[in-house]
């Protein structure tokens, strides 16, 4: 939709303020269960978000098809949802930042591999998962590829665009010994194929099943535990909310008035960082069109700010962090975190395992968003790892609850782990807990 001509349809029609939100992605999806292809599909799409203002009444509308044609109908869309609105919150349509941060360009191979290739990968990838073991029975695999580009035009002169494309590999193995089933789990994410380490990706979705293979209970107490950096990222996630100030003005953080006090151990700094290399993904701007910045959100256990976008900065009379972001093209804007991550320390895993002495290695946890209360912090969560016994990881335990709260959890660690991992948009190292309850036998 060319944009000079919907902001003079716009002014036109007596609409004061007019932006476009467009979102242009293609990808491709390839899923193979032992080793058959089940899926391998192509989509194109194009949504647009286009917000006006009327009559001092901001609406947004979605429109699918992005074409010219489509303007007067956008237009009036418009103009009949602000007549029947009675909005009272502040609204804004950004005028943009003088400078903005330069991304350095990545460089992928995708299009250097045809269709055939990626099918071929996938093939390849599922005969090493079965080489790995003979307990291995069933194995899944997919590659999704994704290429997007977001643009914000609008009226007030904001006018930027950014970039993104990516592919995931996802490995799974069911494997079965003397009747018992496990299933193990794992992904990459590549920025070149030909750096695909399959054999490394295959053996861990394997290791995580086999190495499963008679775990049993524990008997309930408190234990020394080391948590992987896996679940570590995890926890971060499912908690990220409570460094939003949206979820603050709502009461639903207990970092509520908190900015400049010590919320968690002076050995936790928590950053968010949208400009990160080392992350899956970067981001100039949010998706409201504020800079992005590299920011630190706890700094030696000091809670040094909330997460903002444009309306809660507002509200709390504070600049916006660049943290406005949809959750998709037809949500409307809230506040996330990009990039939030734990700062490694210097100690290995292995180091960790070896000063517990004997303790809990916790590798996995699930119910992560059932059990956990970002009021409180509180979390009540099911896992599985191994116990540590003079000072080396050894049998599999399964069917054990750790529970405590997050202030308490970042508070008693002893150990911040030099083997840090970005999984998705989170990243941390492993961790040594003094201490953490579990509920067992």
């Amino acid at each position: 939709m060319n944009f000079e001509k919907l902001k003079k349809a716009a002014l036109k029609a007596g609409i004061t303020d007019i932006e476009i939100y467009e979102s242009a992605s293609n990808g491709i999806e390839i899923s193979m269960f032992n080793g058959v292809v089940e899926n391998n599909t192509s989509a194109a799409t194009k949504v647009c978000a286009i917000r006006g203002v009327y009559q001092n009444q901001i609406v947004t509308v979605y429109e699918e098809n992005c074409d010219d044609e489509m303007i007067p109908s956008v237009i009036e869309r418009i103009k009949d949802n602000c007549s029947i609105k009675n909005q009272k919150d502040p609204f804004f349509i950004y005028s943009g930042d003088k400078e903005y941060p330069k991304l350095k360009e990545k460089t992928h191979d995708f299009d250097a591999f045809t269709l055939e290739d990626k099918v071929n990968l996938c093939t390849k990838l599922t005969s090493l998962m079965k080489e790995k073991s003979p307990y291995v029975q069933m194995t899944e695999v997919s590659y999704s590829e994704e290429e997007t580009t977001t643009t914000i035009v609008n009226s007030n002169g904001l006018d930027v665009k950014r970039h993104s494309r990516y592919a995931f590999l996802v490995a799974e193995a069911v494997c079965v010994k003397d009747g018992e089933t496990k299933t193990g789990f794992d992904y990459i994410r590549l920025e070149n194929i030909k750096d695909a380490d399959i054999n490394t990706l295959a053996q861990e979705a394997v290791d995580s099943a086999v190495s499963t293979f008679g775990a049993d209970s524990i008997a309930s107490g408190a234990y020394p535990v080391v948590l992987d950096k896996k679940v570590v990222s995890s926890l971060l996630g499912a908690f990220a909310n409570v460094f939003s100030a949206d979820a603050v003005l709502k009461n639903m953080s207990f970092l509520k008035d908190k900015v400049g006090e010590a919320v968690f151990g002076n050995n936790i700094t928590l950053m968010d960082d949208p400009l990160s290399l080392d992350a899956p993904s970067q981001s100039a701007f949010d998706d409201e069109g504020v800079a992005s910045y590299t920011k630190a959100v706890v700094e030696n256990g000091v809670l040094k700010t909330y997460l903002h976008n444009l309306k809660t900065a507002a509200m709390m009379n504070v600049k916006s962090t660049g943290n406005g972001y949809k959750g998709g093209v037809q949500t409307s804007v809230g506040v996330q975190p990009s990039n939030l991550y734990l700062k490694a320390g210097d100690t290995s895993l292995e180091d960790m395992i070896a000063k517990v002495g004997n303790g809990v290695y916790i590798t996995s946890v699930t119910g992560l968003y059932a059990g956990l209360n970002p009021v409180s912090g509180s979390f009540n969560l099911q896992s599985s790892g191994f116990m540590i016994e003079n000072g080396i990881k050894t049998k599999p335990v399964t069917l054990i609850i750790v529970s405590g709260t997050l202030q308490e959890l970042l508070n008693n660690v002893s150990a911040v782990g030099s083997d840090f991992e970005f999984k998705r948009g989170v990243g941390a190292p492993s961790l040594m807990i003094k201490s953490m309850a579990i509920s067992g036998k």
